[in-house]
């Protein structure tokens, strides 16, 4: 049987009709044709990030050493483009390191699909199958790539790259025949089964969707034997039996983990209609970071022909956390309304202050009759991401300049001016008539910027929740995923994403914190915040420092860029009641309190921030992670540590000298302590809030002192919870 990718995509498809409402208005998103998933948008470089992503997947030049990326799979990516162009495929063949290596896998061989020598067959498989010769011969074209691991920041770097083949390339016609390339994608899938359900047959098919394409016979992506394969697949499910199934599931999931929880309604032929659920570390996680939730429905279970929704939201690291998901019959608003009326439910009534959805009629009528008090706003990732669709081939040359001043417009602060600059906008490029401005201008308050600060969002207006989504289930949702199977599997794929961001919070609690402006607001915010919030917080601070305060009247100030004659921000600043409220808003909007602020407090000679502007949920003391005090804990956090010290030291001989010296000491003493904890337990703590480590930032700034040939171990060593003295060795 022909493999497709379609087993490695996901049985998610995202919804594609146009909320413009015409049938044969549909949403394309770039990067579908190859299911690729992207990083979530910064909110201040959506142009750069999208520019970015375009540069990487159209590079025409290959791979070079020196060349860094943010994944290996973004490499892999890269290479995969660059092969296709040049008429060959590539797979993955060696790879270095484990869970268990401080680094984990830090190595991957990317070679040619013709690299190597052909592999023995077991003899079951020579009897099935015929006797095919093997394409490899021995092929070295090939790129390495490393892991490197540098101020917390990790990149993929090409050190080996080859492009000498010993055999023919392919042309462009014939490599598209290669099983790497052929594929089926997820918009190709959702328009497959449209037309499988209007009665259509493989031929068909094929011709409709070479027709709505524009491409010749024999151009797509995937052959007829593909698209046989995948209907069938799809005919293999039962839907009406695994909807019962999946109850079942749940039931057993309830009795096997207590604190799990569901939801469901039966239609009148007691069929399944509706299901919510959510599992006991989403709801421990929703109860402190429940305050901002986005609320994705733009995905289909495309072999159950069934809407899917997720609720997603963000911690204090800045970290995607999952708090559930719903399965539901159809698009109604009374669907939608159900699913908010369970998602409550499910974590103990608790409303979230805002909630993120698409530019969908759907959801927004729900939050409006459930959720009275919740505020609303459309994902600005959505709406950026429509763009192309709707004005790219209407605006043809001005579209790229009209982006630029589309983003320029959402990001003006007062709404009088965005009302008036943006219809100037909209005469400016002719769009007056056009329906999709209409609906932009209709729902104005719901996605532009100055209709939504003084609300809470916490970064996850423009984070791109739906490439989060793919990411979080990409790996264990196939196309013959059961709906029986599938609570499980996200339970899975919920341990996993715990497992990594409970390493990267040791990683940045490890992590050096640089001091920039010496000030002690910012030493008191290092301490308090975690390394993502203090970031944010630190760049506010060091850009206060551009900023001219004027007086206007007791207690008022107008804040002022020193390069600038006229406009600026006003702050009231209220020393008794400790009260500062900026015209800006930005910390209403993301809880971090804004520059403006922070120069005026700089002129009050205030040394330390009031607590209630060091907001709880972006605190080190509401972490999530570590879960535990055992020895799974104890093995990852001497991990991440170790791998940092490994980083810092290797960088100079007097590093690795002083390391060296110190270490073997440390390990002669621990060696000598006893092997038992008295009256320790192992056992994991019901709570994932119960157990948080404190670890103590190192706070650099200026030259590092230069290093003692011989020091003594400080007491302090000697003791069992010393651990962090250790970093001590990071940042010397």
């Amino acid at each position: 049987m022909t493999k497709t990718s379609s087993r490695n995509n996901g049985c998610l498809t995202q919804r594609r009709q146009c909320p413009c409402g015409d049938e044969q208005c549909y949403i394309r998103i770039e990067g579908d044709e190859e299911d690729t998933s992207v990083e979530p948008v910064d909110p201040n470089l959506i142009n750069a990030a999208a520019h970015a992503s375009s540069e990487v997947a159209s590079a025409d030049t290959p791979p070079y050493v020196g060349q860094s990326f943010r994944t290996d799979d973004e490499a892999q990516e890269f290479y995969t483009n660059f092969a296709r162009r040049n008429g060959f495929a590539i797979r993955r063949e060696r790879s270095k390191g484990n869970p268990a290596h401080p680094l984990g896998v830090y190595k991957r061989e990317l070679v040619c699909h013709r690299a190597g020598v052909s592999l023995p067959r077991k003899t079951a498989e020579l009897k099935r199958q015929r006797n095919k010769k093997s394409s490899r011969c021995k092929c070295e074209a090939q790129m390495i790539i490393k892991k490197n691991v540098s101020k917390g920041v990790t990149r993929w770097v090409v050190v080996h790259f080859s492009n000498v083949h010993n055999h023919e390339l392919l042309d462009s016609d014939e490599v598209r025949h290669l099983p790497a390339y052929r594929n089926i994608s997820s918009v190709d899938r959702e328009r497959i089964l449209f037309f499988a359900k209007a009665g259509f047959t493989v031929n068909l098919i094929m011709r409709a969707l070479e027709m709505e394409k524009g491409l010749k016979q024999g151009q797509l992506t995937f052959t007829e034997r593909d698209l046989r394969n995948f209907l069938q697949a799809s005919k293999n499910i039962n839907r009406e039996n695994e909807g019962a199934e999946l109850v079942k599931a749940c039931k057993a999931m309830k009795e096997k983990i207590p604190d799990f929880r569901y939801e469901f309604t039966l239609d009148m032929n007691d069929k399944l209609e509706h299901i919510a659920w959510s599992y006991p570390d989403s709801i421990r996680a929703y109860k402190v970071f429940g305050d901002v939730v986005v609320f994705d429905t733009t995905y289909r279970l495309y072999a159950y022909d069934r809407p899917f929704g997720v609720w997603f939201g963000v911690d204090n690291y800045g970290s995607t956390i999952f708090f559930g998901c719903v399965l539901l019959q159809d698009e109604k608003p009374a669907s939608f309304a159900w699913a908010l009326q369970a998602f409550v439910h499910l974590m103990d009534e608790k409303v979230p202050q805002t909630m993120v959805t698409d530019l969908d009629v759907g959801p927004r009528e729900a939050i409006m009759n459930v959720l009275p008090n919740t505020k609303q706003a459309f994902s600005t990732w959505h709406i950026m991401s429509k763009l192309p669709s709707w004005f790219s081939a209407l605006l043809g040359s001005q579209y790229e300049r009209f982006v630029s001043e589309f983003h320029r417009v959402y990001n003006l602060e007062s709404e009088n001016d965005f009302v008036h600059q943006w219809g100037q906008m909209i005469n400016e490029f002719g769009l007056g008539s056009d329906r999709h401005v209409a609906i932009l201008s209709y729902h104005r308050e719901y996605w532009a910027l100055p209709f939504l600060r003084g609300w809470f969002f916490g970064g996850l207006l423009t984070t791109g929740s739906s490439s989060s989504i793919k990411a979080f289930f990409k790996g264990f949702l196939i196309s013959q995923t059961r709906l029986k199977d599938f609570v499980e599997q996200v339970m899975v794929a919920i341990d996993l994403q715990n497992q990594a961001g409970e390493e990267a919070t040791m990683r940045q609690n490890y992590q050096n914190v640089q001091i920039k402006t010496c000030m002690p607001v910012e030493e008191h915010a290092s301490g308090v915040l975690t390394p993502y919030a203090f970031e944010m917080f630190q760049k506010e601070l060091v850009s206060s420092t551009q900023f001219a305060v004027y007086e206007t009247q007791r207690d008022t100030y107008l804040v002022r860029h020193h390069l600038k004659t006229d406009g600026g921000h006003l702050v009231s600043c209220i020393p008794a009641n400790e009260e500062i409220h900026c015209s800006c808003k930005e910390f209403e909007f993301s809880g971090i309190m804004c520059r403006h602020s922070l120069r005026v407090l700089s002129l009050k000679n205030c040394f330390m921030l009031p607590d209630k502007y060091l907001l709880i949920r972006w605190r080190r003391e509401s972490s999530l992670f570590p879960k535990s005090s055992g020895y799974k804990y104890r093995s990852q956090a001497l991990r991440s540590l170790a791998s940092i010290i490994i980083q810092e030291s290797s960088l100079t001989k007097d590093r690795f000298d002083y390391v060296q010296w110190h270490m073997s000491k440390l390990l002669t003493h621990v060696r000598d302590m006893p092997t038992v904890d008295e009256g320790a337990s192992d056992l994991e703590p019901v709570s994932s809030l119960d157990a948080t480590v404190d670890v103590t930032p190192v706070r650099s700034r200026g030259r590092p002192k230069k290093l003692k040939a011989a020091i003594d171990i400080p007491k302090e060593m000697q003791e069992p919870h010393a651990l962090p003295e250790i970093q001590d060795l990071s940042g010397t």
